[in-house]
């Protein structure tokens, strides 16, 4: 069979690759059976020829074939005039081998890629799941391991880790295993992940929108001892700022909260909440203001006028003071 995983969720990909891999056979002969052709120097006529080979002591063999269609679907001319037989020659494939396709790209649906496997071949596109798909996702991940989340718990580890599917599975293993018999709730979250796609930066941006200047200096500090570049704390500032002036704006015009998270780009629950209890607290006036500021800020440490970590610290103390 003719098979093609493509998409840019390359976790699920994967995991559909290795149930395909499973069935080459007990896993004393899976290697055996299974053949993988990658980078850009392999030719069509091994991936057929290697296609053709009878499976050893097994019923099914596996071919996996990685990054052409991806180059079909650019038209690399570096891919030779050989590919362009492809239709033919995959209908030579015995029934005896899964000829697997795997691209992280999405491919088109009526592009030439697609075309060329054929109109029997099984296709399985695994796109980047959004805020329903991912919490559902998480729920059901925490069900396979043999946990019950709290509905909170969810939409936490599914705004810490983002659509990082490898992260999010390694991190509901971790806290199904800690939480033992009990719900998992957000506290446990919160223990457990705490640096997940950097967690501690939009703490301390909650901090300083919040006006908490002891907790956000804490923060802070924490941040740049353990690494954290005084650029991605000022782009995560801004990147929030703006949310805030898009968020106050599209209230003002009467835009619901589902359709205004979908049209600035905050499709979790959680963070979108958090943005709209935030929004409900400045005006725009400050918001820009404290843009400003940023920017002065990031002038200052780019033309050298003023050391990075004190321009922060003095930033941040303001910020959040006022």
């Amino acid at each position: 069979m003719i098979r093609v995983l493509h998409g840019e969720d390359e976790y699920s990909s994967s995991e559909a690759l290795g149930k395909i891999r499973a069935s080459a056979g007990p896993e004393e002969v899976r290697d055996a059976n299974t053949t993988v052709f990658e980078g850009k120097s392999y030719k069509l006529a091994d991936v057929i020829g290697a296609a053709r080979v009878v499976p050893f002591m097994a019923d099914r063999r596996v071919v996996i074939v990685r990054g052409v269609l991806e180059r079909m679907q650019k038209r690399d001319k570096s891919l030779g005039n050989e590919w362009r037989d492809l239709t033919d020659l995959l209908r030579g494939v015995p029934a005896s081998t899964d000829l697997v396709f795997v691209e992280q790209v999405n491919l088109r649906d009526n592009g030439l890629a697609l075309k060329s496997v054929g109109p029997s071949a099984s296709v399985q596109q695994f796109q980047k799941k959004r805020r329903g798909e991912l919490e559902a996702w998480v729920r059901d991940r925490f069900v396979h391991y043999g946990a019950s989340p709290t509905r909170d718990a969810v939409a936490r580890i599914a705004w810490l880790a983002g659509t990082d599917m490898r992260l999010l599975d390694q991190e509901i293993k971790k806290l199904t295993l800690y939480a033992g018999d009990r719900d998992v709730t957000h506290d446990d979250v919160d223990l457990m992940v705490p640096d997940a796609r950097e967690a501690s930066i939009f703490a301390a941006v909650d901090a300083v929108l919040e006006r908490r200047p002891t907790v956000a200096m804490k923060l802070l500090y924490s941040l740049l001892s353990g690494g954290s570049s005084v650029q991605s704390i000022l782009s995560m500032l801004a990147r929030q700022v703006r949310l805030l002036i898009l968020s106050i704006e599209l209230r003002q015009q009467g835009v619901d909260q589902q359709e205004l998270g979908k049209r600035i780009g905050l499709t979790n629950r959680y963070a979108l909440d958090k943005t709209m209890r935030q929004s409900a607290n400045f005006g725009t006036d400050h918001l820009a203001n404290i843009m400003r500021r940023l920017l002065t800020a990031d002038l200052a440490i780019k033309q050298g006028n003023m050391d990075e970590r004190l321009a922060v610290e003095i930033l941040v103390g303001e910020l959040s003071a006022t």
